[in-house]
């Protein structure tokens, strides 16, 4: 078989492949309509359908029962409890009066309830309760009786250490934790936003690519073909024709690959809106962009008082805080009270159990003071005071790492405008000047090489062009993201 025969059979082949290809990725899916879809029209369904808004939904919902949560356990909480009954008949072992121990045989049953309200105290961090108690004691065999013991009134307050308040941090750290899981929610939309535009213009790029390709292939076999009568005139060498027989070959193979990126790129993308297999979009550009000014002080003010590293440097360094206040309380003179006031009796039917009541007082007052830890309370904390000291160190360090993004985004977003018309007039001189060339190489003032490079570079202006909007869009959201704030509509998010 010809070397000439064989490559046009391998011609055939991959035209034949390409056309089942390009049939199953149009007409595969069921006779599906094929509908456009706009980037603002893909954020909206991502930030409604997609796996990361999901996500962020349930980390946000977490937050707020927390939240909801905090807040509840402030309030008086009522409960019952007891027991009822609990049945002992064995033989056991107790002390007598004179101090003896003996056995003795019980049969009886022990009875309880206990109804009460606990409310915790923010100021003091102790716990403020008051309960009613009933208890009876059924004794069964040939002494049967039944006996109740009641509290009706009993005032109760218990605090585990004076000196370091655990509600009080509470009431500051869980706020700014609800805040900074809002933020975090605002946070989230817009790198969903921003993701959705990577995939967005992955497939429009991949889209533009294609379809040069199929152009570009389109123009090499017509000059393929011009170029064979010419050199049957004798009017061009053959090296010219072989070249782009070359070129035409090597188009058919790039159409091959961009149609493959092209498929890929649109799965990922409905993968990621989650379209089901028979949505089949296209991604349809507007190229009606706005530029605004989005001054820099400006920008890092909005930051310093709308973003989520606001609220997260004020948590860090109160929880160190926290941690310090801990260590000095946990590790020096600690103090403890538990009081009791109320009112009591004994009885052998509920309707005496009312009658002669008893006051009944308690108060205790506990302390501990370390004398010899061999130095554990003082590494304590100086750790947990080196710990706020590297906390505030790296709040600073994130601050001007925050300062410096901002700057870039900026400074990058001025400079968009201007890029985005290079790149625009840049594609317009590319496509101009290669339709000049192709007709200059068909006149035969140029060679080849020459065309081939117009066509390099006017492929390369598409791109640009395209990756150009696709940034615009990145810095767009990015700056939205960073400072909360929508530049456009001069609102905040």
């Amino acid at each position: 078989m010809s070397t000439g025969l064989f490559i046009k059979r391998q011609k055939i082949m991959r035209k034949v492949i390409l056309l089942l290809f390009i049939y199953a990725f149009l007409f595969g899916k069921g006779g599906a309509q094929t509908t456009t879809i706009t980037l603002q029209e893909a954020i909206q369904m991502a930030k409604e359908n997609s796996f990361e808004y999901k996500i962020a939904k349930n980390r946000l919902q977490g937050s707020v029962w927390r939240f909801e949560n905090f807040k509840a356990s402030f309030l008086p909480s009522i409960y019952i409890n007891g027991n009822i009954p609990n049945y002992t008949r064995a033989i056991n072992k107790i002390t007598l009066p004179n101090g003896e121990d003996t056995f003795v045989s019980q049969n009886q049953a022990y009875s309880s309830v206990n109804l009460g309200v606990r409310q915790q105290v923010a100021f003091t961090g102790g716990t403020f309760s008051m309960s009613s108690f009933l208890n009876r004691i059924d004794v069964f065999g040939t002494q049967k009786q039944t006996r109740y013991s009641s509290t009706p009134f009993s005032i109760s307050y218990n605090q585990d250490i004076l000196g370091y308040n655990s509600f009080k941090w509470q009431k500051q750290i869980e706020p700014l934790q609800y805040e900074s899981a809002n933020r975090q929610f605002v946070s989230d939309m817009e790198r969903i936003a921003s993701q959705t535009v990577l995939y967005f213009f992955g497939v429009l790029s991949a889209k533009s690519k294609y379809e040069r390709s199929k152009q570009n292939l389109a123009n090499v076999d017509t000059l393929y073909r011009i170029t064979k009568e010419r050199f049957r005139l004798g009017n061009i060498d053959q090296s010219d024709l072989l070249q782009l027989k070359l070129n035409s070959l090597n188009a058919q193979k790039q159409l091959d690959q961009d149609s493959i990126d092209y498929l890929l790129s649109k799965k990922q993308f409905n993968r990621y809106l989650r379209l089901t297999d028979d949505d089949d979009r296209e991604v349809l550009m507007h190229e009606d962009i706005s530029f605004f000014e989005i001054p820099f002080k400006e920008a890092m003010d909005l930051a310093r008082s709308n973003s989520q590293n606001v609220i997260d440097f004020r948590l860090q360094r109160l929880q160190a805080e926290q941690q310090v206040a801990e260590s000095k309380a946990q590790n020096g003179l600690k103090f403890n009270i538990n009081a009791n006031f109320g009112i009591t009796n004994t009885a052998t039917s509920l309707r005496d159990i009312l009658s002669g009541v008893e006051n009944q007082q308690q108060i205790s007052i506990g302390f501990s003071l370390p004398i010899l830890d061999w130095g554990y309370a003082k590494t304590q904390k100086k750790r947990a005071e080196a710990n706020l000291e590297m906390v505030k160190s790296e709040i600073e360090q994130k601050e001007l790492m925050v300062e410096q993004e901002i700057s870039l985004y900026v400074a990058q977003w001025q400079l968009q405008k201007k890029k985005m018309l290079v790149v625009r007039e840049s594609q317009d001189i590319a496509i101009k000047n290669y339709e000049l060339e192709k007709n200059r190489f068909l006149r035969g003032t140029i060679t080849i090489n020459d065309l081939n490079v117009s066509q390099q570079q006017k492929d390369y202006a598409s791109s640009a062009y395209i990756d150009a909007i696709g940034q615009y869009w990145n810095l767009y959201y990015t700056l939205r993201r960073l400072t909360f704030y929508d530049f456009e509509k001069g609102r905040k998010l």
